[in-house]
């Protein structure tokens, strides 16, 4: 882009940030060019360590539960791989379109740009108010339970579980703001510890169903379909929980200015992480359902794992080693959660969709991480995790961040779609999806955004709370975004005579591969 429109931006950047608040101090954030601190194997492992999350140890047996036989359970989990890569590839093609930090909220922006980047700006709302904090939240109980279960505590529900959660996240969150280094290397660390748990359990049900491992005989999978649900919003809640455990391909693109070689990188970390935890989440499930019967698999609800390894090891290691590596395992989704999601507030006051984000945003100089974004992001999980009353917390916080999440996965798949059109060009498109695959991938997510709000069989009776509540929720969580955007989008910049989108054209042909604001001082990257 020309210089005079370089200039214009910074010039727009000083005025905002000069109505916004007074200049930070030196001891707060700075906004400065991204450190290339991820390489092929961290970055695999973001998105790997956020898919192995609570979701694959926590979700079969409702997804069992739900749908009614093993057979289609695991139909749904292929189904989920398949739909998950189609997703994935168009977020590598825009990941190495738009480099830099920011993701799916920097897609919305080029794909859809009118009117004032209004999806842009719902998506960073949506984000960072309830999508992110609301997964961290639904992860730490699980901890709780796994570990609780391990100390053969016999109460591993309600707020002892969430005392165990509320310990973990304060933990991840402390070292994500000392160190970004320290927050990569566990979560590699994790990575590694959460492979090792899934591949266990995978060859120890191959094991069992050779019979090197005696366990009770059960007709799981010679009843094939047998009791299977024809009920669509049964299929609708059953996928949001598949897509639970998938979610987390998109980590990385949050990250991306700290990516090195994107060209190389992008792709086979996002594609790769697909395929890995693909085929690990459909040999786990037939391990699960070699060995755990269905009305006990269905009844374990959140602890289905814990129960697998308690049948195949004994109690040493199946009720106490095993699960406590469980709980590990889900701790490293929130590292990678909380690592993924601090950078996109940063993105989202880059680009002024932030108030006073001078003061709130950016790294400190001393630490060179975002600390405040940090403790906004602790602050509003701790609410999530804090404020529901007892009860099924888990299943109300996954469909309730579900629903938002799809919503915007979809259009940002059906961005990538527009853009190849609108800019068939583009310098730094080096890589091309697959339509039809992104198109499988579109009617999805359309589907598990409307179908929640078809009534089940027999309504609500005996449920918790409303079939309704959770995507309603999150519909409602996306709408309110509305008046924040027109106050800071519309509003704002008529009164304080700024253009908040200059950004959009500025970055529309990827000549910006670095900040606007610092680019004369990025250091050159000479690290493999």
């Amino acid at each position: 882009m020309a210089p005079n429109i370089r200039r214009l931006w910074r010039s727009e950047k000083a005025v905002i940030a000069s109505h916004d608040s007074d200049a930070p101090s030196s001891e707060t954030a700075s906004i400065k060019p991204a450190n290339k601190n991820i390489g092929l194997f961290s970055a695999t492992a973001m998105g790997v360590s956020l898919m192995i999350g609570s979701g694959i140890f926590s979700t079969p047996a409702s997804i069992l539960g739900l749908v009614g036989s093993p057979a289609m359970t695991l139909i749904l989990w292929g189904l989920g791989a398949i739909i998950s890569y189609g997703g994935a590839t168009a977020f590598i093609e825009l990941g190495l379109m738009y480099r830099k930090n920011g993701g799916t909220m920097r897609f919305l922006a080029h794909g859809f740009p009118r009117p004032k980047i209004v999806l842009a700006y719902l998506f960073a709302w949506v984000m960072v108010v309830c999508i992110r904090p609301g997964a961290i939240a639904a992860n730490g109980p699980v901890i709780g339970k796994y570990w609780l279960y391990a100390a053969g505590s016999s109460h591993i529900d309600g707020w002892q579980a969430r005392g165990v959660g509320f310990g973990c996240i304060t933990f991840v969150t402390a070292i994500n703001i000392l160190s970004a280094k320290w927050s990569l290397r566990l979560i590699n660390l994790l990575t590694v510890v959460k492979i090792v748990v899934l591949l266990i359990i995978v060859i120890s049900g191959i094991v069992a169903a050779a019979g090197g491992i005696k366990v009770e005989d059960n007709d799981n999978w010679s009843r094939g379909f047998r009791g299977t649900s024809k009920d669509a919003h049964s299929y609708a809640s059953a996928l949001t929980k598949v897509f639970w455990a998938y979610d987390g391909f998109t980590n990385l693109v949050y990250s991306l200015g700290e990516l090195r070689k994107p060209e190389r990188n992008l792709p086979w970390s996002i594609g790769g992480s697909v395929v890995i935890v693909g085929f690990l989440y459909i040999m786990a499930n037939v391990a699960f359902f070699f060995v755990v019967p269905l009305d006990v698999a269905i009844n374990s609800e959140e602890i289905l794992a814990a129960e697998f390894t308690y049948r195949v090891f004994g109690h040493s290691v199946g009720r106490i080693a095993l699960p406590v590596f469980i709980g590990l395992s889900v701790l490293g989704a929130i590292c990678a959660q909380t690592y993924g999601v601090s950078r996109l507030l940063d993105s989202a006051n880059e680009v002024g969709f932030v108030p006073y984000g001078s003061r709130i945003c950016g790294n400190n100089k001393k630490l060179g991480t975002p600390v405040y974004s940090l403790v906004i992001m602790y602050g509003l999980t701790m609410i999530y995790l804090l404020a529901p009353p007892p009860g099924k917390v888990f299943d109300l916080l996954v469909d309730f961040v579900q629903w938002s999440t799809w919503l915007f996965y979809g259009l940002t798949a059906a961005g990538a779609i527009v853009l190849r059109f609108t800019k068939p060009q583009h310098r730094l498109r080096s890589f091309k999806s697959f339509h039809p695959l992104n198109i499988l991938f579109i009617i999805f997510c359309i589907y598990i955004t409307i179908f929640p709000f078809v009534p089940p069989k027999g309504g609500s009776k005996g449920a918790p709370y409303p079939y309704y509540l959770s995507p309603l929720l999150g519909l409602i969580t996306t709408v309110a975004g509305l008046m924040p955007w027109y106050f800071r989008m519309v509003w704002w910049p008529k009164k304080a005579g700024v253009d908040l989108v200059a950004w959009v054209e500025e970055e529309a042909d990827g000549l910006e591969d670095e900040d606007p604001i610092k680019e004369d001082s990025v250091e050159p990257d000479t690290k493999a």
